[in-house]
Protein backbone atom coordinates (compact mmCIF):
# COMPACT_ATOMS: atom_id res chain seq x y z
CA UNK A 1 0.00 0.00 0.00
CA UNK A 2 2.90 2.35 0.72
CA UNK A 3 4.41 1.58 -2.68
CA UNK A 4 1.07 2.35 -4.32
CA UNK A 5 0.90 5.66 -2.45
CA UNK A 6 4.47 6.89 -2.80
CA UNK A 7 5.77 5.06 -5.91
CA UNK A 8 2.63 4.91 -7.98
CA UNK A 9 4.55 5.09 -11.27
CA UNK A 10 6.46 1.86 -10.48
CA UNK A 11 4.95 -1.41 -11.74
CA UNK A 12 3.81 -3.38 -8.68
CA UNK A 13 3.63 -7.16 -9.17
CA UNK A 14 2.30 -9.67 -6.65
CA UNK A 15 3.39 -13.32 -6.99
CA UNK A 16 1.67 -16.41 -5.59
CA UNK A 17 2.78 -20.05 -5.69
CA UNK A 18 0.29 -21.46 -3.16
CA UNK A 19 -3.44 -21.40 -2.40
CA UNK A 20 -2.77 -19.47 0.80
CA UNK A 21 -6.48 -18.95 1.51
CA UNK A 22 -6.99 -22.72 2.05
CA UNK A 23 -4.12 -24.22 4.03
CA UNK A 24 -4.26 -27.90 5.13
CA UNK A 25 -4.73 -28.48 8.86
CA UNK A 26 -1.27 -30.09 9.10
CA UNK A 27 0.52 -27.11 7.58
CA UNK A 28 2.52 -25.37 10.34
CA UNK A 29 1.28 -21.97 9.14
CA UNK A 30 -2.41 -22.90 9.33
CA UNK A 31 -2.84 -21.93 12.99
CA UNK A 32 -1.36 -18.48 12.37
CA UNK A 33 -3.06 -17.76 9.05
CA UNK A 34 -6.84 -18.28 9.38
CA UNK A 35 -8.56 -18.07 5.97
CA UNK A 36 -10.53 -14.89 6.77
CA UNK A 37 -7.42 -13.02 7.89
CA UNK A 38 -5.16 -14.12 5.07
CA UNK A 39 -7.95 -13.50 2.55
CA UNK A 40 -8.36 -9.93 3.80
CA UNK A 41 -4.63 -9.29 3.65
CA UNK A 42 -4.38 -10.77 0.18
CA UNK A 43 -7.25 -8.61 -1.12
CA UNK A 44 -5.55 -5.50 0.29
CA UNK A 45 -2.25 -6.49 -1.26
CA UNK A 46 -3.77 -7.18 -4.65
CA UNK A 47 -5.76 -3.92 -4.55
CA UNK A 48 -2.43 -2.12 -4.26
CA UNK A 49 -0.84 -4.16 -7.07
CA UNK A 50 -0.97 -3.79 -10.84
CA UNK A 51 -0.57 -7.47 -11.66
CA UNK A 52 -0.63 -10.94 -10.13
CA UNK A 53 1.60 -13.78 -11.34
CA UNK A 54 0.57 -17.34 -10.40
CA UNK A 55 2.18 -20.68 -11.16
CA UNK A 56 -0.83 -22.97 -11.78
CA UNK A 57 -4.24 -22.95 -13.42
CA UNK A 58 -6.13 -23.60 -10.13
CA UNK A 59 -4.47 -20.52 -8.62
CA UNK A 60 -5.49 -18.48 -11.64
CA UNK A 61 -9.07 -19.77 -11.33
CA UNK A 62 -9.14 -19.03 -7.58
CA UNK A 63 -7.87 -15.47 -7.80
CA UNK A 64 -8.83 -14.26 -11.27
CA UNK A 65 -11.70 -12.19 -9.84
CA UNK A 66 -9.46 -10.50 -7.25
CA UNK A 67 -7.37 -8.50 -9.74
CA UNK A 68 -7.82 -7.49 -13.36
CA UNK A 69 -4.33 -8.38 -14.64
CA UNK A 70 -3.37 -11.95 -13.74
CA UNK A 71 -0.72 -14.04 -15.54
CA UNK A 72 0.03 -17.77 -15.43
CA UNK A 73 3.73 -18.64 -15.54
CA UNK A 74 4.50 -22.26 -14.61
CA UNK A 75 7.45 -23.02 -12.37
CA UNK A 76 10.53 -24.05 -14.33
CA UNK A 77 14.13 -24.94 -13.50
CA UNK A 78 17.01 -22.63 -14.32
CA UNK A 79 20.02 -24.27 -15.90
CA UNK A 80 22.09 -21.56 -14.22
CA UNK A 81 21.23 -23.23 -10.91
CA UNK A 82 20.77 -26.85 -12.01
CA UNK A 83 22.95 -27.17 -15.10
CA UNK A 84 26.09 -28.51 -13.47
CA UNK A 85 24.33 -30.98 -11.18
CA UNK A 86 24.48 -34.73 -11.82
CA UNK A 87 23.12 -37.69 -9.91
CA UNK A 88 24.33 -41.28 -10.03
CA UNK A 89 22.60 -44.61 -9.82
CA UNK A 90 24.30 -46.70 -7.17
CA UNK A 91 23.48 -50.20 -8.53
CA UNK A 92 23.78 -51.51 -4.97
CA UNK A 93 22.24 -54.67 -3.61
CA UNK A 94 19.26 -52.62 -2.49
CA UNK A 95 17.58 -49.89 -4.49
CA UNK A 96 17.68 -46.42 -2.94
CA UNK A 97 14.14 -45.05 -2.63
CA UNK A 98 13.52 -41.60 -1.23
CA UNK A 99 11.83 -38.26 -0.82
CA UNK A 100 12.96 -34.65 -0.36
CA UNK A 101 11.07 -31.65 0.93
CA UNK A 102 10.58 -29.08 3.66
CA UNK A 103 8.98 -29.28 7.10
CA UNK A 104 5.35 -28.56 6.18
CA UNK A 105 4.59 -31.99 4.68
CA UNK A 106 3.45 -33.99 7.74
CA UNK A 107 0.01 -34.58 6.21
CA UNK A 108 1.49 -35.59 2.86
CA UNK A 109 3.88 -38.12 4.40
CA UNK A 110 1.64 -39.65 7.06
CA UNK A 111 0.49 -42.63 5.00
CA UNK A 112 4.11 -43.60 4.22
CA UNK A 113 4.67 -45.27 7.60
CA UNK A 114 3.11 -48.58 6.53
CA UNK A 115 4.96 -48.43 3.20
CA UNK A 116 8.39 -47.79 4.71
CA UNK A 117 7.85 -50.40 7.43
CA UNK A 118 6.79 -53.05 4.91
CA UNK A 119 9.70 -52.51 2.51
CA UNK A 120 12.65 -51.38 4.65
CA UNK A 121 14.42 -54.75 4.40
CA UNK A 122 14.04 -54.73 0.60
CA UNK A 123 15.10 -51.15 -0.23
CA UNK A 124 17.15 -48.41 1.41
CA UNK A 125 14.89 -45.52 2.39
CA UNK A 126 16.44 -42.04 2.09
CA UNK A 127 14.82 -38.80 3.28
CA UNK A 128 15.94 -35.18 2.97
CA UNK A 129 14.36 -32.44 5.07
CA UNK A 130 11.69 -34.38 6.95
CA UNK A 131 10.96 -37.89 8.21
CA UNK A 132 7.48 -39.41 8.16
CA UNK A 133 6.36 -39.82 11.76
CA UNK A 134 7.20 -43.26 13.15
CA UNK A 135 9.69 -44.26 10.43
CA UNK A 136 12.91 -43.46 12.30
CA UNK A 137 13.77 -47.13 12.92
CA UNK A 138 13.26 -48.11 9.27
CA UNK A 139 15.11 -45.35 7.40
CA UNK A 140 18.66 -45.89 6.12
CA UNK A 141 19.62 -42.23 5.73
CA UNK A 142 18.18 -38.91 6.88
CA UNK A 143 19.65 -35.61 5.70
CA UNK A 144 18.72 -32.22 7.23
CA UNK A 145 17.16 -29.69 4.88
CA UNK A 146 19.44 -27.28 3.06
CA UNK A 147 18.44 -23.66 3.64
CA UNK A 148 20.59 -22.05 0.94
CA UNK A 149 18.91 -22.35 -2.46
CA UNK A 150 22.25 -22.44 -4.28
CA UNK A 151 23.25 -25.57 -2.34
CA UNK A 152 19.98 -27.45 -2.76
CA UNK A 153 20.42 -29.01 -6.25
CA UNK A 154 23.78 -30.58 -5.37
CA UNK A 155 22.47 -31.81 -2.02
CA UNK A 156 19.43 -33.37 -3.66
CA UNK A 157 21.59 -35.02 -6.32
CA UNK A 158 23.86 -36.49 -3.64
CA UNK A 159 21.01 -38.75 -2.49
CA UNK A 160 21.68 -40.86 -5.63
CA UNK A 161 18.20 -42.35 -5.69
CA UNK A 162 17.07 -45.21 -7.89
CA UNK A 163 13.42 -44.30 -7.32
CA UNK A 164 11.87 -41.09 -5.97
CA UNK A 165 8.41 -40.68 -4.46
CA UNK A 166 6.11 -37.66 -4.45
CA UNK A 167 3.11 -38.19 -2.16
CA UNK A 168 0.56 -35.42 -1.63
CA UNK A 169 -2.52 -35.35 0.56
CA UNK A 170 -5.63 -34.80 -1.59
CA UNK A 171 -6.65 -31.28 -0.57
CA UNK A 172 -7.46 -28.07 -2.53
CA UNK A 173 -4.15 -26.56 -1.38
CA UNK A 174 -2.24 -29.44 -2.99
CA UNK A 175 -4.48 -29.51 -6.06
CA UNK A 176 -3.32 -25.94 -6.67
CA UNK A 177 0.37 -26.75 -6.25
CA UNK A 178 2.84 -26.85 -9.11
CA UNK A 179 4.68 -29.95 -10.32
CA UNK A 180 8.02 -28.64 -9.04
CA UNK A 181 8.84 -31.88 -7.19
CA UNK A 182 8.60 -33.85 -10.45
CA UNK A 183 10.79 -31.28 -12.20
CA UNK A 184 13.56 -31.60 -9.62
CA UNK A 185 13.47 -35.40 -9.56
CA UNK A 186 13.20 -35.59 -13.33
CA UNK A 187 16.08 -33.22 -13.97
CA UNK A 188 18.27 -35.68 -12.07
CA UNK A 189 16.95 -38.62 -14.10
CA UNK A 190 15.05 -40.28 -11.27
CA UNK A 191 11.87 -42.27 -11.99
CA UNK A 192 8.91 -41.32 -9.82
CA UNK A 193 5.91 -42.84 -8.07
CA UNK A 194 3.50 -40.08 -7.05
CA UNK A 195 -0.02 -39.36 -5.90
CA UNK A 196 -2.58 -39.19 -8.68
CA UNK A 197 -3.38 -35.50 -8.23
CA UNK A 198 -3.73 -32.57 -10.63
CA UNK A 199 -0.19 -31.12 -10.34
CA UNK A 200 1.30 -34.47 -11.31
CA UNK A 201 -1.08 -34.88 -14.25
CA UNK A 202 -0.02 -31.60 -15.90
CA UNK A 203 1.54 -32.14 -19.34
CA UNK A 204 1.22 -35.92 -18.85
CA UNK A 205 4.64 -36.69 -17.32
CA UNK A 206 6.00 -40.26 -17.66
CA UNK A 207 5.55 -41.16 -13.97
CA UNK A 208 3.47 -43.73 -12.09
CA UNK A 209 0.46 -42.03 -10.49
CA UNK A 210 -1.39 -43.90 -7.75
CA UNK A 211 -4.11 -43.21 -5.18
CA UNK A 212 -2.81 -42.84 -1.62
CA UNK A 213 -3.33 -46.52 -0.84
CA UNK A 214 -0.34 -48.08 0.99
CA UNK A 215 -0.95 -51.52 -0.52
CA UNK A 216 -0.79 -50.10 -4.06
CA UNK A 217 2.43 -48.20 -3.31
CA UNK A 218 4.09 -51.20 -1.68
CA UNK A 219 3.31 -53.39 -4.68
CA UNK A 220 4.48 -50.72 -7.13
CA UNK A 221 7.78 -50.14 -5.33
CA UNK A 222 8.52 -53.87 -5.25
CA UNK A 223 7.63 -54.28 -8.90
CA UNK A 224 9.77 -51.38 -10.08
CA UNK A 225 12.91 -52.00 -8.05
CA UNK A 226 12.92 -55.60 -9.30
CA UNK A 227 13.61 -54.29 -12.82
CA UNK A 228 16.48 -51.83 -12.45
CA UNK A 229 17.08 -51.37 -16.18
CA UNK A 230 13.44 -50.52 -16.81
CA UNK A 231 13.51 -48.22 -13.80
CA UNK A 232 16.50 -46.35 -15.24
CA UNK A 233 14.74 -45.97 -18.59
CA UNK A 234 11.75 -44.45 -16.81
CA UNK A 235 14.08 -41.92 -15.20
CA UNK A 236 15.60 -41.07 -18.57
CA UNK A 237 12.13 -40.52 -20.02
CA UNK A 238 11.18 -38.13 -17.21
CA UNK A 239 14.46 -36.25 -17.62
CA UNK A 240 13.76 -35.78 -21.32
CA UNK A 241 10.24 -34.55 -20.48
CA UNK A 242 11.63 -31.94 -18.08
CA UNK A 243 14.13 -30.71 -20.66
CA UNK A 244 11.40 -30.53 -23.29
CA UNK A 245 8.88 -28.53 -21.25
CA UNK A 246 10.37 -27.00 -18.11
CA UNK A 247 13.71 -25.23 -18.59
CA UNK A 248 13.45 -21.56 -17.64
CA UNK A 249 15.88 -20.34 -20.28
CA UNK A 250 13.49 -21.51 -23.01
CA UNK A 251 10.72 -19.26 -21.64
CA UNK A 252 12.45 -16.01 -20.74
CA UNK A 253 10.29 -14.06 -23.19
CA UNK A 254 7.19 -15.04 -21.18
CA UNK A 255 8.78 -13.80 -17.95
CA UNK A 256 9.96 -10.59 -19.62
CA UNK A 257 6.43 -9.88 -20.80
CA UNK A 258 5.00 -10.60 -17.35
CA UNK A 259 7.52 -8.40 -15.51
CA UNK A 260 7.26 -5.33 -17.73
CA UNK A 261 4.54 -3.04 -18.99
Amino acid sequence: QQYATFNSDVLRIFSLDDLITDLPRDNPSAAHLPPALIGERLRLGLAASDRLIVSTQPLLDAYRHWIDDIRLLPNRLSTDLWGGVRAHRRHGAKARVGWAGAQQHAGDLRFLLDIVRATHTEVDWIFLGMLPEGTEAYVTEYHPYVTRLAEYPAKLASLDLDLAIAPLEVHPFNEAKSNLRLLEYGYLGWPVICTDILPYQTDDPPVLRLPNDPARWIAAIRERVAERDALARSGDALQAWVHRHYLLESHLDEWYAALTR
